[in-house]
C-alpha cells in the first residue's frame, strides 16, 4: 500500500486538541532505519512530563495515529528510561495494555537531535483523570475500568513486572469491547524485587501504597493498592488521601482509606481487600478481576 502524503495527511481533521505549536519536533518526520525518508508525521503536543514529552502523530506506514514519546532532554538517565519503556511494551501484548509500534532516535538537523523516542498506539477516549475531574463516574463504567485493568494487571504480573506508578492518568478510556481501558506509561516500570536505589522515582504521592510511602520496592501488591484507589476515586469523586504529599503519605500508614457504605457491600469489600495496609493480603490482581467481572456483570 502507498503512503498518504504528508500533505493529505496534514489536511485530515485532528483527532485530539486543535494544533499546539511547541518548539523542535512540531510537523516534522521522524525516521527509523528502515524508512530513512521518514515514517511519523507528527503532529499537536499532548502533554509535557519531567522527563518526556509526548506528541500526536501519524504512522505514514498505514495512516493509523500514534503517541510519540520523545525524552526530554539528553541526560543519560531520561534517554534509557525510554529505551526501557520500550523494552517493556514490546514484551506486552494485551488488549487492556497500549500496543507498541517502535523506537528510534531524532535524527540530525533538529534541535532535539540525538533524543530518543518511543511510538505506541493513540487512545481516543482520554484518562481516567479527565473522565473524573468533574466528580464521581457511573459505577457501571467503573466496573468495566476495573475489570479491565485488572485484567492487564495480572498479564504485567505474570510476566514478572511491576508497573509501579498507576494512578488515573495512567490509565486510558479506549472504548473498545475487547478491553475498556488501557494501561499506558510504564517509565519506571520494573521486575519484581529490583532493590530500588537512592533517590528512584517510584510513583505518584497520592496513589502509592504503604509500602512506597516507606521507600520500598511495592512489588505486585503495591499496584493492586494503587489501582484500589484510583477506583475509590472514581467512585467517589475524591481522593482517598487529599492534602499535602507528605500528609498524604502518612496518612496512608496510619489507616485505611474510608469506604462510603453508599458504595454496596461487594465494591466496600473488593476496594477493602485491594487497598488492605498489608501487602499479603491484597488479592492478586486475577482474583480481584474475577470479583469485579462480577459487579461488570451486575451493573
Amino acid at each position: 500500500m502507498t503512503p498518504p502524503s504528508a500533505a493529505a495527511l496534514a489536511e485530515r481533521p485532528a483527532a485530539a486538541a486543535p494544533v499546539v505549536s511547541t518548539a523542535g519536533l512540531d510537523a516534522k518526520l521522524l525516521a527509523l532505519p528502515d524508512a530513512p525518508a521518514g515514517r511519523f508525521l507528527v503532529h499537536e503536543l499532548l502533554g509535557r512530563g519531567a522527563t518526556a514529552t509526548v506528541f500526536r502523530g501519524t504512522d505514514l506506514a498505514d495512516g493509523r495515529p500514534v503517541a510519540i514519546k520523545v525524552a526530554e532532554g539528553p541526560d543519560p538517565r531520561q534517554t534509557e528510561r525510554i529505551h526501557a519503556e520500550a523494552r517493556i511494551l514490546a514484551s506486552l501484548d494485551h488488549p487492556a495494555i497500549v500496543t507498541f509500534v517502535a523506537e528510534g532516535v531524532v535524527p540530525a538537523g533538529d534541535q532535539w537531535a540525538g533524543r530518543p523516542f518511543l511510538v505506541e498506539e493513540f487512545v481516543y477516549g482520554g484518562s481516567l483523570a479527565e473522565r473524573i475531574r468533574g466528580g464521581a463516574a457511573d459505577a457501571g463504567d467503573v466496573a468495566r475500568w476495573a475489570e479491565s485493568a485488572l485484567s492487564g494487571l495480572a498479564h504485567v504480573h505474570a510476566r514478572g513486572l511491576v508497573h509501579r506508578d498507576i494512578k488515573p492518568a495512567n490509565i486510558l478510556v479506549s472504548e473498545l469491547r475487547r478491553a475498556a481501558v488501557r494501561i499506558a506509561d510504564f517509565g519506571i516500570a520494573t521486575p519484581a524485587g529490583t532493590e530500588l536505589e537512592p533517590g528512584d522515582s517510584s510513583g505518584t504521592v497520592h496513589y502509592m501504597s504503604p509500602e512506597q510511602a516507606e521507600g520500598r520496592h511495592p512489588g505486585a501488591p503495591g499496584d493492586i493498592y494503587s489501582l484500589g484507589l484510583v477506583l475509590l476515586e472514581c467512585l467517589t469523586g475524591a481522593k482517598a488521601f487529599p492534602g499535602t504529599p507528605v500528609e498524604s503519605l502518612v496518612a496512608r500508614t496510619l489507616r485505611d482509606p474510608e469506604m462510603p457504605a453508599g458504595l454496596g457491600a461487594s465494591w466496600v469489600s473488593l476496594l477493602a481487600a485491594m487497598t488492605a495496609r498489608d501487602p499479603a493480603a491484597r488479592p492478586s490482581a486475577a482474583a480481584a478481576g474475577k470479583l469485579a467481572a462480577k459487579l461488570s456483570r451486575a451493573s
